[in-house]
């Protein structure tokens, strides 16, 4: 079978078989060619030390970065854009996961193929298109299974992370883990060794899955394998400490809802709702946290009909979201857009325009901008719409949630929310009632009275207030 490389591609595979050498694309490139999938990159290794591959690079007239090298892996640029060549070699770990503590390289692609993770990720190709495949991992394709090279413990072993990998693979992929990874993944052993994992390589794995096509498929292989109840380690000023991973998350399962209102558990719930929400960092995390605190102490309660019920859990599981954002160090915005989401997910009820009203001009408060303040009000609907689908209750009419939406943005298209949209300027202020923190504080004051209609946004209006405003100040500052 003939695959369509790239030309740059084919010029690596080329030139770096010249001269007695061999040279393969490797890995996910050849596993996404053997799906009919466009790869996102190419990787390749070759029998070459890395003094050799750089020799030939620079030979072929290719940048080339070497900051890799001591594990021999040589970066070259070609028209503008990254490969990586790495030398064959094997590998063996010792404290540190994250890195080997010895490289050997090797001149046998079989070797260097049993030292990777999976086995469909364990297959090599040639320049003429053959494919290289000694451990059945297009067998495993063929039957959607993720499987380790060899022994799954060992593997692990070498590289923990490689837990949240295979997850990762389902979740893009929707194959099934073979058993003995979810064995491995039990291993004390292996348990104790990912806790030497930095919590941003652990954040990094864990966001890959939630933007992932199936999501929910590779979430629920971190819950049954028990991974999310493992720790990691934050590096602080030289110090490192342990900080759990996501046991908030896995607390959810089997935890019971209120069956008029819910058909799944917490969990079902939770992992329908990331599913349902488009495949952004803040959506996901705010799906996947939403409902955190259900279930908690101090939150999980029975109403007078003696049912369950979880008062008051939007703002506990939003308090809750941030402390877990921040302990992953997840980055800024998702840190200060999530637990917004989850501490209004409930909100979209309004009788009447005012109460809208009354919503709107809270929350902007929270926002430096309208976009930024849109956007967020955007990924509420969504992540509400999502939510109430997700309770799985086809006999409840739900068609009040559109309905508050648009009441909801016809407000926002017509409400004046920060002081630079009024049409009235600081240096106009500033003229009339003279510089200072003033202004400030007369802007604000304008707009309340625009947002609650005592004036209209105009010019004239506006500036007549202002004007007012300047005559009071200066009877106030002669009766002195």
């Amino acid at each position: 079978m003939k695959y369509t490389l790239p030309p740059a591609v084919r010029e690596i595979l080329n030139t770096m078989s010249v001269g007695g050498f061999t040279c393969y694309l490797v890995g996910g490139c050849v596993r996404d060619l053997l799906m009919s999938c466009s790869p996102y990159d190419y990787d390749f290794v070759s029998d070459r030390r890395p003094s050799e591959i750089i020799t030939a690079a620079e030979k072929a007239g290719w940048k080339v970065y070497t900051h890799g090298v001591l594990w021999g892996v040589v970066n070259v640029i070609i028209e503008g854009k990254s490969y990586e060549i790495a030398t064959m070699r094997s590998e063996s770990y010792g404290v540190d996961p994250h890195r080997p503590k010895e490289v050997t390289f090797l001149k046998n692609i079989f070797d260097d193929l049993s030292r990777r993770d999976f086995t469909i990720n364990a297959i090599a190709m040639d320049g003429s298109g053959k494919i290289i495949d000694p451990f059945g991992g297009w067998d495993d394709l063929e039957n959607k299974v993720i499987r380790s090279v060899g022994n799954a413990r060992e593997r692990f072993l070498e590289d923990p992370l490689r837990l949240l990998r295979a997850a990762r693979f389902a979740a893009r992929t929707g194959f099934e883990v073979h058993h003995q990874i979810m064995t491995a993944s039990k291993d004390e052993e292996v348990r104790g060794r990912f806790q030497a994992l930095s919590v941003e390589r652990v954040r990094d794995e864990l966001e890959k899955i939630l933007l992932s096509q199936m999501p929910s498929k590779g979430l629920k292989i971190l819950v049954e394998s028990e991974v999310l109840g493992l720790s990691c380690t934050k590096k602080s000023a030289g110090r490192r400490e342990k900080v759990p991973f996501l046991p908030e998350v896995a607390r959810l399962y089997d935890v019971e809802q209120n069956p008029r209102f819910h058909r799944y558990d917490v969990l079902d719930h939770t992992l329908q709702v990331v599913e349902s929400v488009e495949p952004t960092k803040t959506l996901r995390w705010a799906a996947l946290l939403h409902d955190i605190a259900k279930g908690a102490d101090g939150v999980r309660c029975y109403n007078r009909k003696g049912e369950i019920a979880d008062y008051g859990h939007a703002h506990h599981g939003a308090d809750d979201a941030r402390v877990i954002l921040e302990r992953l160090r997840a980055e800024g915005v998702v840190c200060q857009r999530v637990p917004w989401l989850i501490r209004h997910h409930m909100d979209l009820n309004f009788d009447a325009d005012r109460e809208a009203v009354r919503w709107a001009r809270k929350c902007a408060k929270e926002f430096s901008d309208r976009q930024k303040f849109l956007e967020a009000v955007y990924e509420l609907i969504q992540l509400s719409y999502a939510d109430d689908k997700a309770r799985g209750m086809s006999g409840i009419d739900n068609s009040f949630l559109p309905e508050m939406a648009a009441i909801l943005l016809k407000v926002l298209e017509k409400l004046v929310l920060y002081p630079e949209e009024l049409k009235v300027s600081g240096e106009f202020i500033a003229k009339k009632m003279g510089h200072g923190p003033q202004v400030g504080k007369v802007l604000q004051d304008l707009l309340v009275d625009v947002q609650s209609g005592r004036l209209q946004n105009s010019p004239q209006e506006l500036q007549a207030a202002v004007l007012k405003k300047a005559w009071r100040k200066t009877r106030q500052e002669s009766n002195i």
